[in-house]
């Protein structure tokens, strides 16, 4: 029997008193996290025999809702060792998203902090601090009833339908990957691994599991570390990180020259921009990698230098293989990939439709199972891939995989009957909608946010007289221009107070600087956690004042920072 629980267990043998998580707040040896992973798998094994007669297993699957601290990491540890597996539940998901996957998951008890997850789906809540506060003593913790087969974690993706499709990954799954990146990124005790990425996102399974399977250091920034670039820096200077995964958005807004000891960098799921290749790979080791969520975070890397094309996703780690084939199915040195071996997941949960349409049998072309991408594909060569784009109409902005069909869906719920949205510049979302009367774009925004996640709801709703079509009936969403901004009259750039705040703001977010307003709000812009962190950054070098991430979060207008500044002087 090979799990993510057994293999932790050898490692905390081996190493009992190295430090496994590091944060500004707690640090636990990997004994200390083993003890308290058992209390929480004691925990869940007790609530399970109390309201169901029977210990956790297999088949069951735990929620989880906790912010990064030490709690999260023990959870998590906590149900792999019942032998259940985990699903993330993002708080700041709708409520009906958050029902959709717990009743996929048939959830029946959730790890949450706070109560707001509580009646989500008929689940429990648990709180992670539970069994210190029941005083339940450890106990085992082996998973013993897991199998390398079985499930260990569930990531739920965007999906056509308006519903996040189930992906579940197996043990032996996420052990070939978790082999190849020790080997690959020489991780052992001694190395120091910055954890960035959510739980909701399967980049964090990058960082947590090679680096508590191989003895190195977890290293925990907190909320406002993560979104402060002086800050990040600071704690990866004082922390001594050797090794992180950004993302390529992140690897723009942020300097090279202030994190010199990060000697190992990965970043993917999305195309890096040459410019931050060439800064960061000097001096470091720089990976690009490549894969979608239903195949075990990623399936190929290649190692960039400063004349790497940004499309080269390189070759395929071990234990996967990579089909390019072309309209007929056929090989090609063109075409659509096609993924298979040890890392493709069973399927979607509950979603025999999709699984059908992603998850195949060509006997012709390879013996197991392949999942279809979607992602259009060159062969070079010297064998190594590159990513050209995609072939259906799902998008990566600002590193979110978002099917643009969802958020047409949505839109025709609000009564929207014909309706096109693409993807703009700079990673934003352009919504046109055919409509014989004035769209009032504010008050729709507004309420596809009750409905969509924040990064799904378009920058920009556009009225429009009438689609242009294809011969086949379908929308020629070429054909539809870019969207350009039109100025508003009564801008600020004859104000001397802010004519200089605005034009940062014109800059980061690509405006027309009459556009903006002293009330303007950045987020509406379209400003994302990284232009924020950016905008805050190139405040702080003009005026040598820090602004708070989350004030300005809190206050997103142009008249604020210029407020904030003035008592500053």
């Amino acid at each position: 029997m090979n799990t993510i629980v057994t293999r932790f267990g050898a490692i905390v043998q081996a190493h009992p008193d190295t430090t496994a998580l590091l944060s500004d707040m707690e640090v636990l040896s990997y004994a200390a996290l083993h003890e308290r992973a058992c209390q929480m798998a004691a925990a869940i094994d007790a609530w399970f025999l109390a309201q169901l007669g029977r210990s956790a297993g297999p088949t069951d699957v735990v929620g989880i809702c906790i912010d990064k601290c030490a709690d999260l990491y023990v959870s998590i540890l906590g149900i792999l060792g019942t032998g259940a597996s985990y699903v993330p539940i993002d708080p700041q998901l709708q409520r009906d998203v958050q029902e959709h996957i717990v009743l996929s998951c048939r959830c029946r008890l959730i790890v949450a902090q706070g109560t707001a997850l509580a009646g989500v789906g008929g689940a429990a809540v648990m709180a992670p601090a539970a069994p210190h506060a029941a005083g339940i003593a450890a106990g085992r913790m082996d998973g013993a009833n897991a199998s390398g087969a079985d499930v260990c974690y569930t990531i739920f993706t965007s999906g056509s339908t308006g519903r996040p499709k189930g992906v579940p990954i197996s043990h032996a799954s996420l052990l070939n990957l978790v082999d190849w990146a020790i080997a690959e990124f020489a991780l052992a005790p001694g190395v120091r691994a910055l954890q960035y990425s959510t739980i909701n996102f399967d980049a964090s399974v990058l960082d947590i599991f090679p680096t508590l399977l191989s003895g190195a250091t977890l290293c925990i920034p907190s909320q406002k570390q993560r979104l402060s670039e002086a800050e990040l820096a600071q704690f990866c200077a004082r922390r001594e990180v050797t090794h992180a995964f950004l993302s390529p958005a992140l690897l723009a807004s942020l300097s090279a020259q202030r994190f010199p000891g990060i000697t190992t960098l990965l970043t993917g799921g999305e195309a890096c921009s040459p410019q931050a290749v060439r800064a960061w790979c000097v001096g470091r080791r720089l990976y690009n990698l490549y894969g979608p969520t239903e195949c075990t975070v990623l399936v190929s890397y290649k190692r960039m230098d400063g004349a790497c094309p940004q499309s080269n996703i390189g070759q395929a780690i071990p234990g996967v293989r990579l089909h390019v084939l072309d309209e007929n199915g056929a090989p090609a040195g063109r075409g659509e990939l096609y993924v298979a071996g040890v890392a493709v997941s069973q399927g979607y949960i509950g979603d025999a439709g999709a699984g059908a349409q992603s998850f195949l049998h060509v006997a012709a072309v390879d013996a197991g199972r392949l999942y279809k991408t979607g992602d259009l594909v060159e062969r070079d060569g010297q064998g190594e891939l590159h990513f050209l784009g995609r072939i259906d109409r799902q998008v990566k902005v600002r590193g979110y995989r978002i099917e643009l069909e969802e958020i047409e869906a949505a839109l025709k719920r609000l009564g929207h009957a014909e309706v096109a949205v693409k993807a703009g510049a700079q990673g934003t979302l352009v919504a046109y909608i055919v409509a014989d009367t004035a769209i009032d774009g504010e008050a729709l925004r507004t309420r596809l946010a009750t409905i969509l996640s924040d990064y799904k709801v378009p920058q920009h709703i556009v009225g429009w007289p009438r689609f242009p079509y294809k011969i086949s009936g379908k929308v020629d969403y070429a054909a539809l221009p870019d969207f350009v901004p039109v100025p508003a009259a009564g801008g600020v750039s004859h104000d001397a107070r802010y004519a200089p705040i605005a034009a940062l703001w014109a800059q980061e977010l690509m405006l027309d600087l009459g556009s903006l307003l002293p009330s303007s709000n950045f987020r509406a812009l379209g400003g994302t956690s990284i232009n924020i962190v950016r905008l805050l950054s190139s405040i702080e070098t003009h005026y040598g004042v820090r602004i708070d991430f989350i004030d300005f979060l809190d206050n997103p207008t142009i008249e604020f920072l210029v407020n904030t500044l003035t008592e500053n002087d």
